[in-house]
């Protein structure tokens, strides 16, 4: 009698023991099938019978009752009913969670049960927390909710490591909650664990790696339609009546063909955080509406990073450059060329290497060659006789940084050297193939990746002759005349002229040039009207001004705009001074963007 005592005590306790590990949350470990014994098949077997597969008390031994149920349960997991437990089914029984429950006498509140025994707790997790939870609300009940935090990037690159896709907000209220398990939607398609991520993580908002888990058949777990994973093993502290951030990211195969190159959506699975508040009680996070994220995996970033070159509209038009602000007359110091956009795509991209082509035709001579951002030098290098300048190393190892979907403008600019008074054609150009950019991660950007160009216009050097300069904004109106179909429109520009190195002359009439634009479209040339300047100039006609003087002269047109038909709902009119006749030089050439005049509404018909 005392040993039948004995051993009815032994089994009540030994089924205490195990209702108790399914009520804190069980991990299946091992492989389980018929005459298996231990507190697994316990576990098993009082989950089994919370499903309604088993209609007996928990006994510790795997029997034909158990076969049974176990076949039962596969077949409504869609797994091949053999009737014993292997990886995919222990991964779905692993992914059936936990009923609320208490913690075991003798644990302290908030630290994590032992699965298997359920009887003790243990004080140590994976992923670096130690010490318990550090729960500092015993016995107090809580609740834990969850939202969407924000996702940095919806765009991953082939190789990319810890990329975020789903991002959590977690929120205690009443107590301190610890979370230990998330558990992840992965969507219908297998591609996302078999072809597209190979790891995934759970990330606290101090960038510390909680818990990994590779993703492969062991791990993933169908169940309906869609894939899911459950990642455990941390203890992630949310202070009462407060919340934290908690990241789910993957690492992408470092290769994935283009047909897997697609769009995935993370979801966090109903009830896809799970953690024990004060009391001991798990908590799960609810069964609504879950958050959710699509990302897209492109090509790696060495594949996928574009750079693009441009010719910025703030490009010096053609005109001609006076060489006299130098040390002689001859000369001038940093003269811009050519100012060009660089943007990047989808990747910071750093620029190393950079390649000019500039050409200086005439007497005239480069010497000296500036790279520009703003009032940054980036780089410099000496102009060789080819006019090839080559801008080697520039930013240091890694690069001079265009942040990604940015544009920075440069400018190129160059020291002239041996003017004359003959003009001498200087231009420079940058090709694509003259730029070397490498992405964040220092790989090198495919050479396809780098598009387009940039052109200077002509610029006239010499080393004496007239300065042009703007004096107040340009003014364009429009009057209607009657009822015609045309209109009038009225232009005027004010400038400076000065002479520098040489007297220069200007003709009493038809030294300016007027152009006319629709819509940034030359439409037609008209020759200005001006008056003799009042001070600056001698002479009746022409008006001499002298080297080193200088004189302000008012050009105006009116023009007869074209048929309303020819300008496009929201055209432009605009006009711009194109050039003049100076000194016995025909056809002297002034182009600046700060001459054109143009209206801050359109002006049409």
């Amino acid at each position: 009698m005392k040993r039948l005592s004995t051993i009815l005590m032994l089994a009540l306790a030994f089924a205490l023991v195990a209702t108790t590990a399914s009520a804190a949350g069980d991990t299946f470990t091992k492989t389980l099938k018929k005459g298996s014994r231990g507190t697994e098949v316990s576990a098993l077997q009082t989950l089994l019978a919370s499903k309604g597969f088993l209609s007996v008390s928990p006994t510790g031994y795997f029997g034909n009752l158990t076969v049974a149920a176990v076949r039962a349960y596969q077949t409504s997991k869609g797994i091949a009913a053999v009737g014993q437990v292997g990886p995919a089914t222990r991964a779905a029984l692993n992914l059936e969670g936990a009923t609320v429950g208490t913690l075991p006498a003798g644990c302290q509140a908030g630290w994590v049960v032992n699965p298997m025994t359920g009887a003790s707790c243990t004080t140590t997790t994976t992923g670096g927390t130690t010490s318990g939870t550090g729960i500092t609300t015993p016995g107090a009940e809580g609740t834990l909710t969850v939202s969407a935090g924000p996702v940095s990037n919806t765009n991953l690159y082939v190789g990319n490591t810890k990329a975020q896709v789903l991002n959590l907000k977690l929120q205690a209220q009443n107590s301190d909650i610890s979370a230990q398990r998330v558990q992840v939607d992965l969507g219908t398609n297998s591609a996302v664990y078999t072809k597209a991520f190979t790891t995934l993580y759970v990330i606290g908002d101090n960038g510390a790696v909680l818990a990994s888990t590779p993703l492969n058949m062991s791990t993933v777990v169908k169940s309906g339609t869609n894939y899911y994973v459950t990642i455990a093993g941390f203890n992630y502290l949310i202070s009462k009546n407060t919340s934290r951030y908690l990241t789910v990211a993957v690492d992408v195969a470092p290769s994935v063909d283009n047909d897997y190159r697609t769009t995935y959506t993370v979801t966090l699975a109903p009830q896809g955080v799970r953690g024990v508040d004060g009391a001991g009680v798990v908590q799960y996070t609810g069964t609504g509406t879950q958050p959710s994220q699509a990302v897209l995996i492109n090509a790696s970033l060495s594949d996928s990073a574009n750079l693009k070159l441009s010719t910025n509209s703030s490009t010096p038009l053609s005109t001609t450059i006076v060489a006299d602000s130098g040390s002689t007359k001859d000369q001038a110091d940093k003269v811009t060329v050519l100012a060009f956009n660089v943007k990047a795509e989808r990747d910071s991209l750093g620029i190393t290497d950079l390649v000019a082509t500039t050409t200086m035709g005439g007497a005239a001579d480069l010497t000296g060659a500036y790279l520009y951002d703003g009032s940054t030098l980036v780089a410099s290098a000496a102009v060789p006789v080819s006019g090839v300048v080559t801008f080697s190393n520039i930013g240091g190892t890694s690069g001079y940084v265009v942040p990604k979907d940015t544009t920075k403008t440069f400018t190129l600019q160059v020291d002239v050297r041996s003017a004359t008074s003959t003009p001498g054609t200087l231009t420079a150009t940058i090709a694509a193939a003259g730029i070397t950019a490498q992405n964040s991660q220092g790989t090198s950007v495919a050479t396809a990746n780098i598009t387009g160009s940039a052109t200077s216009n002509n610029l006239y050097v010499q080393s004496a002759g007239p300065v042009f300069a703007l004096i107040g904004t340009p003014s364009i109106s429009k009057s209607i005349i009657g009822t015609s179909a045309s209109s009038t429109f009225a232009t005027g520009f004010t400038f400076s002229v000065a002479a520098r190195g040489t007297d220069v002359s200007i003709a009493s009439t038809g030294a300016f040039v007027i152009g006319i634009y629709v819509n940034g479209v030359q439409t037609s040339t008209t020759t200005a009207t001006y008056i003799k300047p009042t001070t600056g100039v001698t002479g009746n006609g022409p008006y001499v001004i002298a080297d080193g003087q200088s004189a302000t002269f008012t050009a105006q047109t009116s023009f007869i705009g074209p048929q309303a038909p020819q300008i496009p709902a929201g055209g432009i009119v605009s006009a711009r001074m194109e050039g003049a006749t100076v000194n016995s030089v025909s056809g002297y050439t002034y182009l600046a963007e700060t001459f054109r005049a143009e209206p801050s509404t359109p002006i049409t018909l």
